[in-house]
């Protein structure tokens, strides 16, 4: 491929390749880029025709070697599980001193402005509440077996009250009308 050939190439559909080469389908790329899967494909139809390739995997691949030398290559595996660090918290501002001196107190077991250096530790770190539809934009769900069958089972019982709550409520005015 030449580097004329990427020249033709849209930012659009530089997007849509750069995410094949990540091992993303059409469905993920059009949700991280806010567009339906259907131009996705068209977008990466039209690549392949203007790169000169049969697949979606070899177009993305060309496109890479002559993106590569633009600057850094991307993380491809890259963990999408990473807490920020608004929400985890930060150790100095609960316990004082450096991380290195938080965890030697935490791992001693002693005792730090009167409380124990293992509360603090455990307070400053918040675990988010795990709910079974997404939050955000594209956020896939992660629960596992048991919370999947938790919130199961809180559903069924919060809806057989709801409907116990209703047909309770339907009785009471046809005994106040009869």
């Amino acid at each position: 491929m030449t580097i004329a050939a990427a020249d033709r190439l849209n930012d659009g559909q530089r997007d849509c390749l750069r995410l094949v080469l990540a091992h993303h389908n059409s469905k993920e790329i059009a949700r991280q880029l806010g567009v339906s899967p259907h131009t996705v494909d068209q977008r990466l139809r039209t690549a392949m025709r203007i790169l000169n390739v049969q697949s979606r995997f070899e177009a993305a691949r060309e496109f890479a070697a002559i993106d590569a030398d633009d600057g850094y290559q991307p993380l491809i595996y890259q963990v999408s599980e990473v807490e920020p660090v608004e929400e985890s918290g930060r150790l100095g501002t609960s316990i004082g001193g450096g991380a290195d001196e938080q965890i030697a107190l935490i791992e001693d077991g002693s005792k730090v402005d009167g409380k124990d250096a293992g509360a603090n530790f455990e307070s400053s770190s918040t675990r988010r509440q795990r709910l079974p539809f997404p939050q955000y934009r594209g956020e896939k769900n992660y629960l596992n077996m048991v919370e999947r069958m938790g919130w199961i089972l809180a559903i069924v019982i919060g809806s057989a009250l709801s409907f116990g709550g209703l047909l309770a409520g339907l009785e009471a005015l046809s005994r106040l009308k009869g």
